[in-house]
């Protein structure tokens, strides 16, 4: 424990804390807004759910940092649970803590990777019931939404009062990448007059920001490294690839099937397919298997599995086909890499850009990630879909608001978009809508027609 958290010696040790050490050397330092959603002058116990290596214990170490200013030394606590198995070893960390610590100040408690610890809720219940969390302000961090989901459910009325308990970290949005390059363009480009306005005179440079996050995906190690390179190390692909492969065989999955689940995928990507079709395309023998390691892969933030939305019922459709994307681009670029066995990742995933057709497919790809933000954090299915008609006719994305309304948008990569090409999006909402272009900007009311990085570029809210 004392190991984990230097600073109990002096404050300052916090300075070579190896997560802050290693943040504090990069070009490109996240300091991703979602910090600022925490209110820890409650007792609440919060979660934070995302992917390997997104950045959640750098924040952990972000929001120690904070605390340290303002707080005793010993009251700011973190504890990776990388290294216990059970929930009464967890109930043992905390025990040791409070009769070390033994003062009645407020506590900020980070646990981070909970979701490794068998039946971690039984520790964490009983520690509320007992009257050990009063005056403490918990976040608890895994890597898989449906486990820590699924538990936290186990645990009503023990975790105080938030508008949002549960939360989840994305990657590197395509806005704050283009603020790493130029802040005056994230700056002067917030909403759809000012886009009008401006677009025209940082239009290359948002173009070469479109094209280098392409490459990167929103993941902070391969944006430095191709930052400091103008490539990515090939380690960095190999590294998120282990840890993967390696979190899903502790879940059971055996790596024959993944592999031919993840060249399915690519090979589909963005169009329509079942889970029938998948196995027998494999040697996987049942559709029930195929969904359940596509359920898992999508609970550890590698895929997006999109539902088609009835749009008369205003519901998805669970039983008709999907489409299945990566939850970024640099996890497709890993899992290419990985299935056609590449030497050299990074190279194949230029040369691959190079081609239009497929260029096409990556910006439906990357317009699928930045919709994911729009999901909630609880439940991971409920805001973005995919409409498919009887006749076949698709649109993209339709996005369901709150108050059951629909939002259609489509991804038409090519020159020459015009308002002919709403056929399709008017008979799901004929006032409003969005179609992606290439390279035509048209705003006419609220049906506009959006270059692919002004889209991206452009906050939700400003669109919708």
């Amino acid at each position: 424990m004392k190991e984990q958290n230097p600073w109990w010696q002096a404050k300052e040790n916090i300075a070579n804390d190896v997560n802050i050490e290693k943040l504090s050397k990069l070009k490109y330092q996240w300091h991703p807004g979602i910090i600022d959603s925490f209110d820890l002058g409650k007792d609440v116990i919060y979660t934070l759910r995302g992917s390997r290596q997104i950045g959640k214990t750098t924040l952990l170490k972000l929001l120690v940092n904070k605390l340290l200013a303002d707080n005793p030394k010993e009251n700011v606590f973190y504890f990776t649970c990388n290294n216990i198995d059970n929930y009464n070893e967890l109930i043992d960390v905390f025990r040791i803590y409070f009769e070390w610590t033994n003062n009645l100040l407020r506590k900020y408690i980070f646990v981070d990777e909970i979701t490794f610890v068998k039946e971690w809720t039984r520790g964490i219940k009983h520690l509320a019931d007992i009257g050990k969390l009063k005056n403490c302000a918990v976040i608890l961090t895994g890597s898989n939404s449906h486990d820590l989901r699924y538990e936290v459910e186990r645990m009503p009325g023990r975790r105080g009062q938030d508008a949002q308990l549960d939360k989840i970290m994305f990657p590197v949005s395509f806005r704050e990448y283009v603020s790493f390059e130029n802040k005056k363009i994230a700056s002067e480009i917030y909403d759809i007059p000012s886009a009008l306005k401006n677009y025209p005179y940082f239009k290359k440079e948002i173009e070469k920001c479109l094209n280098n996050y392409l490459l990167t995906g929103g993941f902070i190690q391969s944006i430095n490294s191709f930052g400091a390179n103008q490539k990515i190390d090939q380690d960095i692909y190999l590294q998120y690839l282990s840890w993967v492969l390696g979190d899903l065989a502790k879940m059971g999955k055996r790596e024959t099937y993944s592999r031919q689940i993840f060249d399915q995928v690519l090979k589909s990507i963005t169009t329509n397919i079942g889970f029938d079709t998948i196995a027998k395309k494999t040697t996987i023998e049942s559709h029930l298997t195929v969904g359940e390691y596509l359920e898992t892969m999508e609970s550890s933030f590698i895929i997006k599995i999109l539902y088609q939305i009835d749009i008369a019922r205003k519901l998805a459709v669970s039983r008709r086909t999907k489409k299945i994307y990566f939850q970024d681009m640099f996890l497709l670029w890993v899992f290419l890499g990985y299935v056609f066995g590449l030497t050299d990742y990074f190279t194949g995933s230029r040369n691959r850009l190079g081609d239009n057709l497929f260029k096409a497919k990556l910006i439906e790809q990357v317009v699928m990630s930045h919709l994911l933000r729009l999901e909630d954090s609880v439940n991971w299915a409920n805001r973005v879909f995919f409409s498919r008609s009887v006749n076949q006719a698709e649109v993209d994305f339709v996005i369901r608001h709150q108050d059951a309304s629909l939002f259609p948008i489509e991804v038409k990569y090519k020159s020459d978009v015009t308002l002919g090409d709403f056929l399709h999006l008017d008979k799901i909402n004929n006032k409003r809508g969005v179609l992606i272009s290439k390279d035509t900007l048209l705003v006419k009311k609220n049906k506009l027609i959006l270059p692919a990085g002004l889209f991206l570029l452009l906050p939700f809210s400003a669109i919708d």
